[in-house]
């Protein structure tokens, strides 16, 4: 069996790999990506992030893609789907992408960008220059929240959420017979998780079902809401989002998934064809809540752990439905 490696390898995975070849006397790792092309031909497993067309094309013999993080959408799920090519992920960044969630939550309720920025040019507010309870910040305490795509990520999320005694509504497509800990209720139907809350936590993946599912017409209903968006940017109709900001429809945003995004070897570009950045109550991030040592040291932990039950087993730990998209 050749396992090839569509990524640099690093100390972890050198030693990993290692130990498997003591157990496994007839496999082979390929680490040179200068050999990818000659490799991949006769290659069983894939292990990187995004692998092009065609090399995929070109593994004839490829049973497994392990992908190192947790989005899938950027494969070509289709085409490994007709040739019967397995995907397994890692979600080795729920605590890290649920922790910036919490941040970029507490930084809008808590004024902290713009309370941060007229300090620096020596502007006060507040009691201490004699203002009212109306020009100060607001406790997310008590609060109601409702977290759209209720898996590993909803689950770091209601717990950290629940140290604030808020409310904790999930949202997920298939029912489940308990309710996961740390939430208070669980429901199946979109519309009603969005109404549910005041905080509404966008956790999706994309998929052809998900694209838009944040519609104008969900949008204009969210008076009132804070929506935080973790999940991917294409879920949401996006002059539908800006519109409902700039129109007083929703109380406020916190984006770290975007629109459009750098092209590659750049590193500028503007996240939208709208101007969210100019926007009081929006706090912006790009697009790097599951991107933290923790995340990524925990996401190769996750992907070994696919390739060494699937050479142990023939099943990976984390088996994408790649009919579903995630």
């Amino acid at each position: 069996m050749k396992v090839l490696f569509y990524q640099r390898p690093n100390s972890f995975w050198e030693h990993k790999c290692s130990e498997l070849e003591e157990h496994y006397t007839d496999i082979r790792f390929v680490f040179d990506a200068d050999e990818l092309t000659r490799e991949c031909v006769d290659a069983d497993v894939l292990v990187g992030g995004i692998i092009p067309l065609p090399v995929l094309k070109r593994a004839e013999r490829l049973k497994l893609v392990i992908v190192p993080f947790v989005g899938v959408d950027h494969l070509p799920l289709k085409f490994l789907e007709e040739r019967g090519i397995r995907v397994a992920n890692s979600h080795g960044n729920s605590e890290s992408v649920a922790e910036r969630a919490l941040g970029m939550i507490l930084a809008l309720y808590g004024k902290i960008i713009p309370l941060h920025e007229d300090l620096k040019k020596g502007i006060w507010h507040g009691f201490w220059v004699g203002r009212g309870i109306d020009d100060s910040w607001e406790s997310i305490h008590g609060k109601s929240c409702s977290i759209i795509g209720a898996g590993e990520i909803g689950k770091s999320l209601a717990r950290m959420m629940k140290a604030f005694d808020c409310t904790v509504t999930g949202f997920k497509k298939k029912k489940t017979v308990e309710i996961p800990s740390s939430y208070d209720a669980m429901v199946y139907d979109f519309s009603e998780a969005v109404a549910a809350s005041e905080i509404v936590v966008n956790i999706l993946p994309f998929t052809p079902e998900t694209e838009n599912i944040f519609s104008p017409e969900i949008l204009q209903h969210m008076n009132g809401k804070v929506f935080v968006n973790v999940g991917r940017g294409k879920t949401v109709h996006e002059k539908a989002l800006y519109e409902s900001l700039t129109a007083g429809i929703l109380k406020g945003a916190a984006l770290d998934a975007w629109f459009v995004y750098p092209e590659n070897g750049k590193t500028t570009g503007s996240p939208s064809n709208y101007p969210f950045w100019e926007l009081d109550n929006v706090v912006l991030s790009p697009h790097m809540a599951g991107f933290t040592r923790t995340a990524a040291a925990e996401n190769i932990k996750q992907a070994y752990e696919n390739l060494e039950s699937f050479l142990r087993t023939g099943d990976p730990v984390n088996e994408v439905n790649i009919q579903a998209g995630y």
